[in-house]
């Protein structure tokens, strides 16, 4: 890191946010996985997720610098129409290789539009870990140049990973969730 310089990284954070592939010139791997949603007609599903969480960026050494002193509790649509910041920090120029995300609570509210095996899916889903933390760590190269801005988007993927949604039980596994949420460079 170059000694005493900074640029300033901005985080936001989406239920569901347009696909980025081609707009961006980093996506990550998960982009890849993100299938075609299992809803109706209308567009994706309707509902808020509510997380909590804390925020890390790792430096090209591997030391890991706090994005958030507290946990950052936020709510937003699953549609992705709603984006939150949840981050504003300056950081020292230099490459920054991945972001771990921290979470520890996960709330699910489908309004409407999730259709899974031909059964409507509403009301609270459960995103199940035995742990009290979900960390889901996400490798992002980047770099921060002094005197600039980089906005980093958090996309929660929400109708990928609800796809997974069991019926009879309405939860999901934790893993599927990790490994559908993306960070990109805006």
């Amino acid at each position: 890191m170059a000694g005493g310089a900074t640029g300033e990284a901005t985080v936001i954070l989406s239920g569901d946010a347009e696909d980025f592939a081609s707009t961006v010139s980093i996506v990550t791997p998960a982009t890849a996985q993100r299938a075609p949603s299992a809803v109706d007609g209308s567009g994706g599903p309707e509902g808020e997720i509510e997380v909590a969480f804390k925020l890390f960026l790792e430096a090209s050494d591997g030391d890991l610098i706090a994005l958030t002193e507290e946990e950052v509790r936020v709510r937003v649509d699953l549609e992705g129409v709603r984006e939150e910041e949840v981050a504003n920090r300056l950081l020292p120029v230099g490459t920054y290789t991945g972001m771990l995300i921290v979470f520890t609570e996960i709330e699910v509210e489908v309004d409407a539009g999730l259709i899974i095996n031909g059964v409507a899916v509403t009301g609270p889903i459960e995103v199940e870990w035995e742990d009290i933390t979900l960390p889901v760590t996400v490798t992002l190269p980047f770099e921060v140049r002094a005197n600039k801005g980089v906005v980093l988007l958090i996309d929660l993927n929400a109708a990928s990973w609800l796809e997974a949604v069991d019926p009879v039980t309405a939860t999901v596994d934790a893993q599927v969730f990790a490994d559908l949420v993306t960070v990109v460079v805006r």
